[in-house]
């Protein structure tokens, strides 16, 4: 207790800064979700097709691969604690502002300037992260990418109160008689419109916690500014202990975690903004209010999870961990493939599995891969652009292969999901023969008190 204390007390700057990294992940995975949670109500209010409104997924996704590419560039020019800062200031004003428009054009655009703050956003946190603990980075990246868990989490919880039913929706209200038993049903026989939408509240609450973040950031800048010499010496000093890999050993290892970035990505979005939406158009017919839950549940569970990955890497290797990962997933592909489309206990377990197996996968790949090679802006963009490409692309195709047979989401969670399986089982595979990766990624103790200060990740 008393090391952890000592440890806690020499790296308070760092953990507060790690601490602030966290609350902008969380952000940054309410933006991702909240589209897919209140698309059923953007549409109403922007008075389009499905299909239209879906393409506001890929309208943020664009600027959240533009920003992603120049977040290396940014990272040379200027303070990394300043761009964040800025960057969470205008992802926060868009945001907010998107769905109060009343015209596709003009929320498309407000949501792809917050796109191009928050892929800025993700690749920043990402290198800060790395740089601020390098070898003993693995499980602080677990903690970072829970967070973005905990804030797509928490995006349809916020999101439900301010959904309106659709016609043909029952309404269940409390008897005003007291001599009735039973609660007063009735059927919702009048259309909505675009006034009666309320969603846009839950997007000004995400964009105000993200204005509000920005200022500490905006401290921090000052404080490093002032020992930015004094930084980027240690920088230097630490990454000249890596290893040397020939060029062909590292690309290979880069190029795998970006196969594991593209596919995840792709993954969560797909799951996480069309599951809802899927859950109302199958042959389940749930209300929304019950598909924005069984979202809720994914990302639950893809957030938590962690909570008991990480306690178990310091008894039981990460390898076999990873292992069962591997194993949930295969699960929950199967099980949604086979009877998600017809059976609601089983979306509901297929899902479970998902969250669950899907969980630690990008941390533990990005971390692997850190343990061995100097992860730069550079390498982090070239991870993360692949990633926030296929969260794009996939969700706008799949929603359009859905809007013609919804059964066709669960067949490309499938495909996707196995591949997934394949890519990340041979870059353990990998690891273990070429990089000569130890059973237990967490080499000593220091790195193990290290991970043991943020294991409520």
């Amino acid at each position: 207790m008393t090391a952890i204390t000592s440890f806690i007390s020499d790296n308070r700057f760092n953990i507060f800064k790690t601490f602030l990294a966290y609350v902008t992940f969380f952000c940054l995975g309410s933006a991702l979700n909240l589209l897919g949670s209140s698309l059923l109500d953007l549409q109403i209010r922007l008075a389009v097709d499905f299909a239209k409104v879906s393409y506001l997924l890929p309208f943020r996704s664009a600027g959240h691969i533009l920003g992603s590419g120049s977040a290396g560039f940014l990272e040379l020019r200027f303070n990394r604690c300043l761009v964040l800062s800025v960057c969470n200031l205008i992802s926060g004003i868009f945001l907010g502002a998107a769905p109060n428009f009343f015209q596709f054009e003009y929320a498309a655009c407000c949501l792809f300037i917050a796109g191009l703050a928050q892929g800025i956003i993700d690749v920043l946190c990402n290198t800060l992260i790395a740089d601020t603990w390098k070898d003993k980075c693995t499980n602080w990246l677990q903690a970072l990418h829970m967070s973005l868990g905990i804030g797509s989490l928490f995006t349809p919880v916020i999101c439900r109160p301010f959904l309106i039913p659709e016609e043909g929706e029952t309404s269940v209200q409390s008897a005003l008689n007291e001599t009735l038993e039973s609660p007063i049903i009735e059927l919702i026989d009048i259309k909505p419109t675009a006034s009666d939408v309320q969603a846009q509240y839950a997007f000004m609450i995400i964009g105000v916690i993200s204005v509000m973040i920005s200022l500490p950031f905006g401290c921090i800048f000052l404080k490093e500014r002032s020992n930015q010499s004094k930084n980027k010496n240690i920088v230097e000093a630490s990454s000249d202990t890596k290893p040397e890999w020939s060029p062909l050993k590292a690309n290979v290892g880069i190029f795998l975690v970006v196969v594991i970035s593209h596919l995840l990505y792709s993954l969560e979005a797909v799951i996480g903004s069309l599951g809802a939406s899927f859950s109302v158009k199958s042959d389940l017919h749930m209300d929304k209010k019950t598909g924005v839950l069984l979202a809720t549940v994914f990302w639950t569970c893809f957030s938590f999870y962690r909570l008991i990955f990480i306690p178990l890497t310091f008894v039981v290797s990460e390898v076999k961990l990873l292992l069962l990962n591997i194993l949930f997933m295969l699960l929950g592909v199967i099980i949604c493939v086979l009877w998600g489309n017809t059976n609601q206990i089983c979306i509901w377990i297929g899902f479970v599995f998902l969250g669950m197996g899907l969980s630690p996968i990008f941390s533990a790949a990005y971390g692997m891969l850190a343990k061995h090679i100097t992860i730069t802006g550079k390498i982090a963009t070239l991870i993360i652009i692949p990633g926030v490409f296929g969260e794009s692309a996939h969700p706008a195709l799949a929603a359009t292969l859905m809007a013609k047979n919804p059964i066709t989401f669960l067949y490309y969670v499938g495909i996707l999901g196995i591949i997934l399986v394949v890519t990340f089982s041979l870059l353990i595979i990998y690891c273990k023969l070429v990089f000569k990766t130890p059973n237990g990624f967490q080499r000593n103790t220091n790195t193990r008190l290290s991970a043991l200060s943020i294991s409520r990740h």
